[in-house]
């Protein structure tokens, strides 16, 4: 019998058929032909099973979906898939299985981060992240691996894998590792001022932060002034330090009415030549004067554009 007090990190094999996509079937067949996953008993007899080997039969599926057998991968740790689907792109010289296989090994990563997250494991994280950074790069790792990884542990809350205390500690593990980062490359620049905030009352910062790695590929200097700006301190800001570019980041939590109030408030009490951009899935289409921007990669390259028609472009 189980402690009753763990049964918060347990979930029926419904459920883990539902976050996994593999059919009851299927790992009950598992359970009893190779041990795994390994159910425990409640005390009416019901079976559960933990939330925590949920990464790990994520990576099984995608690897049985390029194509290994289920009785060399059913057994496996979540770092031996890992590696073994690492190792699929240099046995096959088609480019478009090579890319398929790299993204079934990125999501695997991402896997091993949840793992990371169920546990409580920030050296897990924070090195992880290190890592694939110096591998990647700032660009390719946002978008590769943070956007997903983000989207990951969103649908992990959504669908009761991951708990409200697991999400807060993701998130802070990725905010403080990415604003490491994007200072590390905006220290000692004396170019253009470029100010980065949110509106007032947006709770989410992440998506700034990101937005603020990709500009400091720029030559910009970065005044980031964060969450929960009041409306005239972004103005004051913006138009007291000679900034060329204002750039907000608006998550889908803020109410539409009030942001296009907000920020048609901002663009009309700016210096004429301050340009202002928004993103986020909570900026509205087709406001006078505001440019929107999706993605980070359209970012990047739009920064890079806006850099060269500036007079003093660094």
């Amino acid at each position: 019998m189980i402690d009753t007090n763990k049964m918060e990190n347990l979930i029926s094999i419904g459920e883990l058929a539902r976050l996994t996509g593999i059919t009851t079937h299927t790992l009950r067949m598992w359970e009893k032909r190779y041990g795994t996953p390994h159910s425990q008993r409640l005390p009416s007899g019901h079976r559960r099973y933990p939330k925590e080997d949920v990464p790990r039969l994520r990576a099984i599926a995608k690897a049985l979906e390029s194509g290994y057998r289920a009785s060399k991968v059913v057994s496996g740790t979540l770092e031996e898939l890992h590696g073994l689907m690492g190792l699929k792109p240099l046995m096959d010289p088609n480019l478009k299985s090579i890319q398929e296989n790299e993204n079934s090994s990125n999501e695997l990563l991402i896997e091993r981060w949840i793992k990371g997250v169920h546990e409580y494991d920030d050296d897990c994280l924070i090195q992880g992240f290190h890592q694939q950074w110096n591998k990647s790069g700032p660009l390719k790792f946002i978008i590769e691996y943070m956007v997903p990884l983000i989207k990951r542990i969103g649908k992990g809350w959504e669908f009761g894998e991951l708990s409200i205390p697991h999400e807060h500690f993701a998130t802070e593990c990725i905010d403080s590792f990415l604003t490491s980062k994007w200072r590390q490359l905006n220290s000692r620049k004396d170019g253009w001022n470029l100010l980065m905030a949110t509106l007032p009352n947006e709770t989410h910062n992440l998506g700034l932060l990101m937005c603020a790695v990709v500009a400091s590929l720029s030559g910009a200097k970065i005044i980031y002034l964060g969450l929960d700006t009041p409306i005239e301190d972004i103005i004051s800001t913006a138009n007291n330090f000679e900034t060329k570019l204002l750039c907000l980041s608006i998550s889908s939590g803020n109410k539409s009415l009030d942001t296009e109030d907000c920020l048609l408030k901002i663009k009309n009490e700016l210096n004429k030549n301050v340009t202002l951009i928004s993103g986020g899935k909570g900026t509205p289409d087709n406001l006078p004067g505001i440019t929107k921007i999706e993605g980070f990669n359209n970012f990047n390259h739009w920064l890079e554009n806006f850099e060269k028609q500036l007079p003093t472009a660094v």
